[in-house]
């Protein structure tokens, strides 16, 4: 479950970070049709026709930042502040260039500028709310959310905020209360039936079978669910399934290394099907080269297909990636006492 507890955890402080990231769209119309440096030039000629419109700045500013040019995108908003320093939407757009380029004290000033400007401001207060959540100031996580609640109670993002941070300071069930919460205000909130789906995983319940398939039901194509899923299913040993998952997240994204990887150890120690296995951790090693354990694993598939050369090669890479792999010593030890009787 340590596996599953760190890439949930890097899943959902990058899904955190990227709801800061505004919408190009947001606040203006624009031809869907035009691709992003197309709206980028027609907001330029636009603004060489009005140079004082600030609304166009920021427009820009975010487009720039779709396309993380960071540095034009922060030209462009302060442009607009200097043109317009009482409008909030522009401090946050501010906030998000800044937390984009992780200047997260620059943000968190940005936000409080919003805040100052504009107390009811919503968007605001989560986003205080979700960096706060990041940096693990859970007083100041729990604040803003509860700012956010008094403003609207109907906030799917205000309560699953509150019940990552619960969960995160050990208190579960109130941390499941409020996904709970979050789920009934919105039934295709991805990130919701994913931390779900992971924390009845922990007490090994099947009701985090349900929780994983709400989640890629409601996003198909991010394969994050299906690993989880197929993770879930393989400490339970349930081989099919698992497999099925991994496949179906392999056809989503064919460089997902960690899937080549399960999929090589399961075929190794499960199945007992070694050249498989090895076929999978090579895959995981074409995607990651320094991936030790599928290195020794590989050379443990090589070993137990009685192929010592090549598991000699996997066992001395694993060593030069790491000395102090003691697995791959005890296997050379092993290869040397084949040689030797």
């Amino acid at each position: 479950m340590k596996q599953m507890r760190c890439i949930l955890f890097w899943f959902i402080l990058f899904s955190l970070l990227q709801a800061c990231v505004p919408s190009p769209d947001r606040g203006d119309s624009h031809d869907s049709g035009a691709s992003q440096v197309t709206r980028i030039e027609q907001i330029g000629k636009k603004l060489k026709e009005d140079p004082g419109n600030a609304k166009l700045y920021n427009e820009r500013a975010r487009l720039l930042l779709v396309d993380q040019e960071l540095n034009g995108a922060l030209g462009d908003i302060n442009q607009a502040i200097q043109l317009d320093n009482r409008n909030a939407v522009y401090f946050i757009t501010l906030s998000d260039i800044y937390l984009a380029m992780d200047k997260i004290a620059n943000s968190l000033e940005a936000l409080q500028k919003v805040e100052e400007l504009d107390p009811e401001n919503n968007e605001g207060l989560l986003k205080q709310a979700e960096i706060y959540l990041v940096l693990r100031d859970y007083d100041k996580t729990f604040q803003y959310v509860k700012k956010a609640l008094a403003l609207d109670d109907i906030n799917p993002v205000a309560y699953f905020i509150r019940g990552y941070a619960l969960m995160e300071t050990g208190d579960t069930a109130s941390a499941v209360r409020n996904f709970m919460i979050a789920t009934g205000q919105d039934q295709t909130y991805y990130e919701v039936f994913m931390q779900l789906g992971y924390l009845y995983s922990l007490k090994n319940d099947r009701l985090a079978i349900g929780y994983f398939e709400n989640a890629i039901n409601s996003q198909p194509n991010d394969p994050e669910g299906y690993y989880m899923l197929g993770m879930f299913y393989q400490q339970n040993e349930e081989f099919d399934n698992a497999i099925r998952n991994y496949e179906n997240l392999l056809t989503i994204d064919p460089d997902y290394t960690e899937a080549y990887y399960n999929l090589g150890y399961i075929n190794l120690v499960y199945l007992r099907d070694f050249q498989l296995a090895i076929r999978y951790f090579s895959d995981a090693i074409d995607r990651n080269t320094k991936y030790v354990d599928a290195w020794f694993n590989r050379g443990y598939s090589y070993e137990l297909s009685n192929n010592y050369t090549e598991s000699r090669k996997d066992y001395k890479k694993c060593l030069q990636l790491d000395p102090a792999y003691d697995r791959a010593i005890e296997g050379l030890n092993r290869l040397d006492r084949v040689v030797r009787n």
